[in-house]
């Protein structure tokens, strides 16, 4: 049976029993959470016990964690072999639309928050301007490494800092590995998105 309502829709058998939501936005402050749906999607098929030789948490811990992420439905448990489960994790998008704008959370982002013990300028960003301004400079991070966006405009479209922003970038570089072999992002001079015509206009000036 499929369902398209004004809040569900569902182009499969029925609806997908999905409880725990709060998991879904805990995902984004709980930076071991993260980290263990990441394991768990970069790893299909991973174990508990080769869980908690891979992240941060006690044993206790990871195992709560694995029953809030199955009853959130966010992983799925794929054998149970002489009492060992497997777990492959579901990707997900969820679409939130706050005073107008939209912000979709995905395990990309997931992946990023996971690393926010490493790298605790993504913690400071969420916790100082909001997860809204840390999924813009996400994506215009990502546009910087193709050239299209400088760190300057960057800073001016996030409302963050050039020192923020720098460190934000050099962080997310390190994490998606951009920028090919050179480890530091590139930063690009006005000359490099200003056209001939627009120089020339300013230089008459």
């Amino acid at each position: 049976m499929s369902y398209d309502t004004e809040h569900v829709r569902n182009a499969g058998n029925g609806p997908a029993m999905i409880t725990g939501l709060p998991t879904f936005t805990d995902l984004l402050t709980n930076a071991n959470l993260a980290e263990l749906y990441t394991a768990i999607r970069q790893s299909p098929g991973v174990t508990a016990p080769e869980l908690i030789d891979q992240v941060a948490v006690s044993k206790k811990t990871v195992y709560e964690y694995l029953h809030r992420l199955e009853r959130a439905g966010l992983i799925s448990e794929t054998e149970n072999s002489g009492g060992t489960s497997a777990y492959d994790a579901e990707e997900f998008e969820l679409t939130l639309t706050i005073r107008g704008i939209e912000i979709t959370i995905t395990p990309k982002l997931v992946a990023v928050i996971a690393q926010s013990d490493e790298y605790p300028i993504i913690k400071r960003v969420c916790d100082e301007h909001g997860f809204v301004t840390f999924a813009l400079a996400h994506d215009l991070i990502n546009a910087h490494s193709d050239g299209d966006v400088t760190i300057r405009q960057i800073g001016t479209l996030t409302d963050l800092s050039h020192g923020t922003t720098y460190d934000l970038v050099e962080a997310l570089y390190e994490i998606h590995d951009l920028g090919g072999d050179d480890p530091s992002p590139t930063t690009y001079t006005p000359d490099d998105v200003v056209d001939d015509d627009l120089q020339s206009e300013l230089a008459d000036e």
